[in-house]
């Protein structure tokens, strides 16, 4: 029986975490705001170029469950090591891998760009925007890799922090380089670039301050990561990398399908999944709280706790997601009028919402579960249960129940339902079957 103190404590870990994943969310729709108003080929532009980036991105984002699984599970077994060292081989790593992927990416930009655009206003919108987006990899990595560091030690309010500063930031930069104010030069979409590629180094730049303050005789920076460390880490963060990759590629193909059935039904599910991804971000806070519970516990060698710590984690899921998806059970059609002008887009759109509302609870298991089987090193088994469910039953299905047999959004929400279930049975019977708990990180 899950009590009020274990409650606490996970939602002490969860809810900054939540505030910092909520912050970049908001920033996302902030960005299209100030940039919209540049006109249609910016705002399209800055759309594709989004998401291109958030692809590449997942590349160096796999370090973040990497690094916080080996400092909670240090942290648990008491270790005298340097509490550091998992933090200078995620350094480390996402300098070997962040610095050649930037060149290749900022130099491939205009021909990349032009196979996806058609238009050459939105393309010579969308280079330069792009470009400034990549020159942050390698600071959004390290980023990462300082998130891992201080949720393994329980210490996300750090994170919190650093992301409300970034953002803060980001919106200044914003009015500053994309209309020219406070004497700054007027660069349109490019400026969005440099705004958000300027704020993500300048918050890096603050955790390497406060790191360095705290754990200045902890080896940071100061003391070489064994090569059998930054190995360990490569292999517990690739599969989360190569996880979110699919999974974003996967939801593109996703978004073709349905355009295939009308632009109705697209501007429809484009609100869903939005929907979808905002109820997704207590629960991937959720599964960050449970993986450092988890580690800590194994490092003290306590499987049985560790165990109970990932269960916890999960009912809170349950109960508080179900609570939250509640108001879209039912008032689907005051939530969808938010985004949606056009009465037929809401009408189509309101049982698929409703849908979503009653079991974002019971789906949430998904990314709690997965996040922390990652942080323990067993990523490769979610990704074969990500990869396996979306790309060989979500997407075939979604394709022979849409454009194929030309069913409506309605039928192909049921299909995306089913897909989360399974996945969600899945993930459960991953947790389940205790194979986590033999791990050595």
């Amino acid at each position: 029986m899950i009590t009020k103190d274990r409650v606490v404590t996970i939602l002490k870990l969860a809810l900054p975490l939540t505030v910092g994943l909520a912050s970049s969310f908001i920033m996302v729709f902030v960005d299209l705001a100030m940039v919209g108003v540049l006109g249609t080929a910016a705002l399209a532009a800055i759309g594709l170029a989004g998401f291109s980036y958030t692809l590449i991105l997942a590349f160096v984002i796999g370090v973040a469950p990497a690094v916080q699984g080996v400092v909670s599970r240090r942290e648990g077994e008491e270790s005298e090591e340097p509490k550091c060292l998992p933090l200078n081989a995620g350094l480390l790593l996402v300098l070997m891998i962040g610095v050649p992927l930037t060149l290749f990416c900022y130099l491939l930009t205009p021909s990349y760009f032009a196979l996806i655009s058609s238009d050459p206003l939105v393309t010579s919108e969308g280079v330069p925007y792009l470009r400034a987006l990549f020159l942050s990899l390698v600071a959004v990595g390290v980023g990462e890799a300082f998130r891992g560091h201080w949720a393994g030690m329980s210490k996300t309010k750090v994170y919190m922090l650093n992301i409300l500063f970034m953002n803060s930031l980001n919106i200044l930069f914003n009015y500053m380089f994309i209309f020219g104010n406070f004497g700054a030069p007027a660069l349109g979409t490019l400026g969005a670039g440099v705004a958000s590629t300027m704020s993500v180094f300048i918050g890096a730049l603050a955790y390497f301050i406060v790191t360095f303050v705290h754990f200045r005789t902890e080896g940071f920076l100061s003391i070489k990561p064994a090569r059998e460390l930054v190995v360990r880490i490569f292999n517990v963060g690739l599969p989360e990398s190569i996880r979110e990759a699919l999974f974003s590629l996967g939801y593109v193909v996703f978004y073709w399908l349905v355009g295939k059935i009308g632009t109705l039904e697209l501007a429809a599910t484009n609100v869903l999944i939005r929907v979808a991804l905002v109820m997704s971000l207590f629960p991937l806070a959720l599964g960050m709280a449970s993986a450092t519970l988890v580690s800590g516990a194994l490092g003290k060698g306590d499987v049985a706790a560790a165990n109970e710590w990932g269960w916890d984690s999960g009912k809170v899921g349950i109960v508080w997601i179900t609570l939250l998806g509640l108001p879209l059970f039912l008032f689907p059609e005051w939530f969808l009028s938010l985004f949606l002008t056009d009465p037929a887009a809401v009408a189509v759109a309101i049982v698929p919402l409703q849908i979503t509302g009653a079991l974002t609870g019971v789906t949430s298991l998904i990314f709690i579960f997965a996040y922390t089987l990652v942080s323990l090193g067993d990523g490769k088994r979610v990704l074969i249960v990500s990869f396996t469910t979306q790309w060989m039953f979500f997407l075939p299905a979604v394709w022979v129940i849409g454009p194929y047999l030309n069913y409506g959004l309605l039928e192909i929400w049921l299909v995306q339902t089913v897909y989360a279930l399974i996945a969600t049975v899945l993930m459960t019977m991953l947790w389940c079957d205790g194979r986590w708990k033999e791990i050595k990180l």
